[in-house]
């Protein structure tokens, strides 16, 4: 028997397992366990055999090998073998979302009819809005039962005050959405630069380090993902993205990022380790010299990934100031709370819907300034789009 590390044996591994746990997806533990094959392995589906020590024809074979693969899963899916959501198998060959959740203009009524049901910021402004609401009541309970006690600001204050509360909640949501426009654009750079690293490391590397380079590669977004997110001490195993990853870790590869503090740097880390200890077999300095500017490129685009950590980390450490978001909050507050003496003796009971549809667009329009401030910790609504990045790259 021959040990064998790269992803694709590994994941021939994982049907082993399944076919051995009898249909059933396996336990991590389980296909990490079936780390040794035979002197060769049968393709399912396609009697075609992936031969011991064949790793270094993996490239000239790799593209067939996997798209054989992908059609035997996807006939294993429809014959209900792989039903299960989430198993490492079918997590793996899952064909990634292609973009997030988009609103239409059909939306309108199906909204409307969930604003009181599944709204999440309704659910997030409840006690806000419940309280002008009172307020409200208030107002009109006073301006009905004792008219001439009655204390009436006008609408001038009000208008000239809201004018100004207008321009501050305006400069908050776009000072909010320029932080999650630019985690978006971080994002679509890591995964031109992980594209890159994928297009040159064929010929840059010898086959086996190249095929335990991309495997970092796949790793890599989804160690970003737990970093930004706030679990980046959490093991690997104790995490929903165990699934994604675990079929390209070694138990040396686990131990090694679960140990550091970053991760992502990690990972990264066992990227430049590959890197210098790449050598095609009876390498020379002509043959090196061959090399060294596609190395050079995969070098500087470790680099670039590296920056890009960095970037997300200036993002989520450094959120909009908090003196700017509470005074506007202390603003809106008073100028909602004191708007029933405005509207009380102009509109009597009826003061009270107006004054809840007039709090509840304020106090939204602040919220969705809350919401996507920090677009990396907005579990579990994943405001960026994290995994979806991450399974475009795997």
């Amino acid at each position: 028997t021959t040990p064998l590390s790269t992803p694709t044996h590994k994941w021939v591994d994982h049907h082993e397992a399944t076919k051995r746990c009898g249909g059933a997806t396996p336990t991590p533990s389980a296909t990490r366990t079936m780390s040794w094959v035979t002197k060769s392995t049968t393709i399912p589906g396609s009697g075609e055999q992936f031969p011991e020590g064949s790793s270094s024809s993996v490239f000239t074979k790799h593209g067939r090998f996997l798209r054989k693969s992908f059609d035997w899963q996807r006939r294993r899916s429809a014959s209900g073998f792989a039903e299960e959501e989430g198993s490492g198998a079918a997590r793996f060959l899952a064909r990634p979302t292609v973009s997030g959740e988009r609103y239409t203009s059909s939306d309108w009524l199906r909204n409307m009819r969930s604003l009181l049901t599944d709204s999440r910021i309704l659910k997030r402004i409840s006690g806000h809005l419940s309280f002008n609401v009172v307020m409200g009541i208030l107002g009109a309970a006073w301006f009905t039962s004792y008219p001439d006690t009655f204390l009436r600001l006008g609408a001038t204050a009000h208008g000239l005050s809201g004018a100004a509360l207008s321009l501050l909640l305006v400069f908050r949501t776009n000072s909010a959405y320029d932080r999650f426009w630019e985690a978006r654009k971080i994002l679509g750079a890591v995964v031109d630069n992980c594209r890159g690293l994928a297009r040159v490391a064929p010929t840059a590397l010898p086959s086996r380090q190249a095929i335990d380079f991309a495997r970092m590669i796949v790793v890599f977004p989804y160690m970003l993902r737990l970093h930004l997110t706030g679990r980046g001490q959490t093991r690997i195993e104790d995490t929903p993205e165990v699934s994604d990853v675990l079929m390209f870790l070694d138990n040396d590869q686990l131990k090694t990022v679960d140990s550091h503090f970053s991760k992502p740097f990690a990972t990264l880390s066992i990227m430049n380790q590959i890197l210098h200890h790449a050598k095609f077999p009876g390498e020379g300095w002509d043959q090196a010299v061959t090399v060294l500017p596609q190395r050079t490129v995969l070098q500087r685009n470790v680099n670039t990934l590296a920056a890009n950590v960095g970037a997300c980390e200036r993002i989520q450490g450094c959120p909009v100031p908090l003196y700017y978001s509470r005074h506007l909050s202390r603003y809106l507050t008073i100028w909602s709370a004191t708007l029933p003496l405005v509207l009380a003796p102009l509109l009597q009971w009826w003061s009270v819907p107006v004054i809840a549809a007039i709090c509840w667009s304020l106090f939204s329009i602040e919220e969705v300034g809350h919401m996507i401030e920090e677009p990396f910790l907005a579990l579990p609504y994943d405001q960026v789009q994290t995994k979806r990045v991450a399974d475009v790259i795997k």
